[in-house]
């Protein structure tokens, strides 16, 4: 859409309801009437009531209606008003919009897009037992491997071991990513309640 960006995941560690949806596009600039200078948003949420609510990407929560007109977007910021620097340098540098020429390369990249290092299904009971009892098919990212007694007397489970992610890696949560798995009836959900579905074209 014209003057819109992609915008990232809202990434968090806190409890998120499930009626609260991740917005994936945003507007370009933003500020509430109260703010100095514009600021571009990272992510964006939008909650029953109908706001949206953005996190920019110099770490502002920036959120207001539109109808009120406490909160401000625009495609290009109006002349001689101000851009917030953190947020224009780490916009560019992570690539939600193209650098303008002649300027320095930038880069910044953003951890909630990379994968984990170590499978999210590790060290836990999300796995479907294969015969034989010494190794499991492990739900969050299809992969077999070894399975051992873990967690002692007082949380005793058996579990996978630690293992790199296959390449059947469940979708993480918007909102968590792959922090909170667990199972529901056999497929793999977030501990939020929002599902974790194997990519298309992949087969655990």
């Amino acid at each position: 859409m014209p003057g819109t960006v992609d915008l990232l995941p809202p990434t968090t560690g806190s409890a998120v309801s499930l009626d609260v949806e991740p917005l994936t596009v945003g507007p370009r600039f933003l500020r509430t009437t109260g703010m100095s200078r514009w600021h571009r948003p990272r992510s964006g949420a939008r909650y029953p009531n109908g706001r949206d609510c953005y996190t920019a990407w110099c770490g502002y929560g920036i959120g207001g209606s539109d109808r009120a007109g406490t909160l401000l977007t625009a495609e290009d910021v109006p002349a001689g008003q101000l851009v917030c620097a953190t947020c224009e340098g780490r916009a560019i540098g992570a690539g939600q919009e193209e650098q303008p020429p002649g300027a320095r390369r930038l880069v910044f990249g953003p951890r909630e897009l990379r994968p984990p290092v170590n499978c999210p299904g590790s060290r836990r009971a999300l796995l479907v037992p294969l015969p034989g009892g010494t190794t499991a098919r492990c739900l969050v990212c299809g992969d077999t491997h070894p399975v051992r007694a873990m967690g002692g007397p007082y949380n005793p489970r058996i579990a996978i071991i630690q293992h790199p992610p296959g390449p059947a890696l469940v979708e993480p949560c918007p909102f968590h990513r792959w922090r909170q798995p667990a199972t529901d009836g056999g497929a793999v959900v977030c501990g939020c309640g929002r599902p974790m579905p194997i990519p298309e074209g992949e087969t655990p």
